[in-house]
């Protein structure tokens, strides 16, 4: 399931895509974790788009957002001429995230599987992802990094981890830590998938008991009464628990505990003001006030003591707000990402 969007959303956009670019794989061997434990066999997941300059100064990279692929960045029409990833000007390379079932995670692995896979974190994410840029691909920097909900996590934790790598970041519906709010729906959501593991449920079983838990925060109780009347509530949530053939509960786990582990400048200590004053990269925030998924106030707080460009969609869309108002924001987010 991706938290973006309902698995029947989803799986309607990518029936209609056909264009799709080839999925590929690079192989980084064994990976030490921030955990001190080793991720066996790491292998990352990514697709290339566009032609890259003679400089190698015009790459846009694109982490996933939590549990999505590639191919749903694909699905959801971020990457081409005069969209987000706009290539008429760039070279964009998408790249999934550990534990979203494309790259090593624990429905993949075989010396690792299911709950014997380590713990995960976006500093490994974003670790793996800069060994393929470098590693593999050959970049020594790109122009920016962008990155929508667990994808912006990963924007801001390339900030801290490799400030100097890229020109920009954009962070879009993203934050460097979590608020107890946020904390308090995804740990339900790990207290759910846990229990009925534990009893024996399979995947096919918990699919479906997750998708309302999810819409109840990827959208506002606004857009909820004003587009979905009693009389179609049944026949919505059927169809948004449909097309759980992708989810794996041990790949939800490992990804959702690394959201809730997520704080890049050490907010809560001593340090977190110099560690973000500490930021050289060109940033952008874009959020939606009534985002109740990703609580919005941190980013903004963040953006406002740096000095950094902040954008407001202005939407009752919620989390989902920016997909709402998606022509907008791509056009303001290029505007940033052209400006000398």
């Amino acid at each position: 399931m991706s938290s973006r969007c309902s698995w029947f959303f989803v799986a309607i956009l990518w029936s209609s895509f056909s264009n799709a670019e080839p999925q590929k794989y690079a192989t980084l061997g064994d990976l030490h974790s921030a955990s001190g434990e080793i991720i066996s066999d790491t292998e990352i997941g990514y697709r290339t788009y566009g032609k890259i300059d003679s400089k190698k100064s015009n790459v846009l990279i694109m982490p996933t957002w939590h549990t999505g692929t590639t191919a749903d960045l694909e699905a959801y029409k971020l990457i081409g001429p005069n969209k987000l990833l706009d290539t008429n000007h760039y070279f964009v390379v998408t790249i999934d995230a550990l534990g979203n079932g494309v790259s090593t995670s624990p429905s993949n692995s075989r010396l690792q599987p299911d709950s014997e896979f380590p713990p995960v974190s976006t500093e490994d994410m974003v670790h793996t992802q800069y060994r393929l840029l470098t590693e593999k691909l050959g970049m020594q920097s790109v122009h920016a990094v962008i990155g929508i909900s667990m994808g912006g996590m990963q924007a801001f934790q390339w900030i801290r981890q490799h400030p100097k790598f890229m020109k920009k970041a954009v962070a879009i519906d993203g934050s460097h830590y979590l608020t107890s709010y946020d904390v308090i729906q995804w740990q339900t959501h790990l207290n759910i998938i846990k229990a009925l593991q534990k009893t024996g449920h399979s995947n096919r079983d918990i699919a479906p008991l997750l998708a309302p838990l999810n819409l109840l925060t990827l959208w506002t109780p606004e857009y909820f009464v004003e587009n979905i009347s009693r009389a179609e509530l049944d026949d919505y949530l059927d169809k948004n628990a449909s097309g759980s053939e992708g989810f794996d509960g041990y790949n939800y786990i490992a990804q959702t505990q690394a959201m809730i582990n997520h704080n890049v400048f050490g907010y809560g200590t001593g340090l977190y003001e110099r560690n973000v004053r500490s930021i050289a990269t060109e940033l952008l925030v874009v959020s939606v006030p009534g985002d109740h998924m990703v609580n919005p106030a941190p980013a903004k707080s963040l953006a406002t003591l740096v000095g950094a460009a902040i954008i407001e969609i202005n939407s009752n869309c919620g989390h989902m707000g920016t997909t709402c108002e998606d022509a907008n924001v791509a056009r303001q987010v290029n505007t940033f990402l052209r400006k000398q």
